[in-house]
């Protein structure tokens, strides 16, 4: 849905497009987060889970950059990693057809013995309510309505 990517940086867009620095980074989505604290503050649990299983040093400058953006509403929420935000963490940003919510939630695939999957996961973002549905599924028809070449230019990786 190109529609929640308006605004952004082109920097932002280019591929390799990283999702976490596209949603929080002050140029990107992050000043539409309505809910910018506790989004962040899920990310940044989600990437220290990521550090304390692999000590990936890109994942360690990507929480270091995330940490250093500045809060939208001047604060920072508390950890997600305690509380009902720990399983289903909402995203609300303001798009120009609407507020859209939605629900969060991360799979981590693997086995202590399967070292191959330890590190696969996937994160899911739901609509949280019924308006969200009627404007996702708006977004997908005023895309579907615009002349392919306008689509690939927008698409985002």
């Amino acid at each position: 849905m190109p529609q929640l990517y308006e605004g952004c940086a082109d920097e932002l867009l280019r591929k390799p497009i990283n999702a976490v620095r596209l949603i929080l980074h002050p140029l990107g989505m992050g000043p539409r987060i309505l809910n910018f604290s506790q989004w962040r503050a899920h990310t940044v649990t989600v990437l220290k889970q990521q550090i304390e299983a692999r000590a990936d040093p890109l994942v360690r400058a990507l929480l270091a950059e995330v940490i250093s953006y500045p809060a939208a509403d001047g604060a920072m929420a508390r950890s997600t990693s305690d509380g009902q935000q720990r399983y289903a963490t909402p995203l609300q940003i303001a798009t120009r057809l609407g507020t859209v919510s939605f629900l969060n939630t991360t799979t981590i695939f693997g086995t202590p013995t399967d070292v191959t999957l330890s590190e696969l996961a996937l994160e899911m973002l739901f609509p949280a309510d019924e308006a969200t549905v009627a404007i996702v599924k708006s977004m997908v028809e005023e895309d579907a309505a615009q002349p392919s070449d306008h689509l690939r230019r927008r698409q985002v990786g």
